[in-house]
């Protein structure tokens, strides 16, 4: 989340660095880290260790990079929809600062610098799952799913889940069923993720005028389908302990954790419809679960 002081200096502070501010916002600082600790979780597995730094580096780069890059287009591509939604009030004004022309130029930069990182220091697939992941969000997710479908949570998880795929292809000379399972976490972690925040803002998706899954199947299934997201994320939270590198002792404490998401989601939502309280428990969730992972195999 972006301050007031940060705010404030993208209002008054000229130049260069009120330029750099404005992207910030755009480049949505807080998924570019989640995309960044994701792959750096696929890095762990993968090597069942923390990533030599000639490895560890350069993916970690890319991956920002391409998140950032994604993200700036992605700002570009939904300015509309964002200007009706008083929670991207700052971000809608970033974008007028910068101008939708010098930040699709931006954007191309990142993404560039991101996939020429991988292909030089890393390797081709990584670099063609890298394109992948972007082309997947600005352009199957943003421009075709978002718009169309109130599904689009479910069918666009493609893009989430490619940061996991993207950092064991950089340290694994071939895919198996480990970055499997993961993709499969970050596939089901995203749509309950999603649907709590849909519900916390519907009225403000409703003016945008994105088809969401309360707008469409009303608040009492979206919180079925909430519900239901978590209980199939908990068993596979756990597919890491059977012949992969996690413990027992992993297992046992993401199954504890998924439960305890589960319970407070249900709780936050049956005391007073606190969705965005739940939201935060969601992203608290895949923080802890994904350093688990990474304590677990590193100890």
């Amino acid at each position: 989340m972006i301050s007031s002081a940060t705010g404030n200096r993208l209002k008054e502070s000229p130049g260069l660095f009120n330029l750099c501010c404005a992207l910030f916002v755009l480049s949505k600082p807080g998924i570019v880290a989640a995309v960044t600790f994701s792959g750096f979780t696929g890095m762990v597995v993968a090597g069942r260790g923390l990533p030599e730094p000639g490895i560890g580096v350069p993916c970690l780069a890319s991956l920002l990079l391409m998140s950032a890059g994604s993200a700036v287009t992605n700002s570009v591509l939904d300015r509309r929809m964002d200007a009706q939604m008083e929670r991207l009030t700052l971000r809608s004004a970033a974008l007028r600062q910068v101008g939708a022309g010098p930040a699709l130029a931006a954007a191309l930069g990142l993404t560039s610098a991101a996939v020429a990182i991988a292909a030089a220091l890393l390797s081709t697939r990584t670099a063609l799952l890298l394109i992948a992941a972007a082309l997947s969000y600005t352009l199957y997710y943003t421009l075709f799913l978002k718009r169309h479908t109130h599904w689009a949570a479910v069918m666009g998880g493609l893009p989430g889940a490619f940061p996991a795929l993207i950092g064991h292809a950089a340290v694994a000379a071939r895919p198996d069923w480990t970055s499997l399972a993961l993709f499969l976490i970050m596939l089901l972690w995203q749509p309950p993720h999603f649907w709590l925040l849909s519900l916390s803002h519907r009225e403000e998706y409703r003016a945008a005028g994105v088809p969401i899954l309360p707008l469409v199947k009303g608040e009492r299934f979206t919180k079925s389908c909430i519900y239901l997201g978590i209980a199939a994320l908990i068993p596979a939270s756990v597919l890491l302990r059977f012949g992969g590198p996690c413990s027992t002792g992993y297992a046992g404490c993401a199954l504890l954790l998924g439960i305890c998401y589960l319970l407070a989601c249900r709780f936050l939502m049956a005391n007073g419809a606190r969705y965005r309280e739940a939201f935060r428990c969601s992203i608290a969730y895949i923080l802890l679960l994904f350093t688990l992972i990474i304590v677990d195999i590193c100890l």
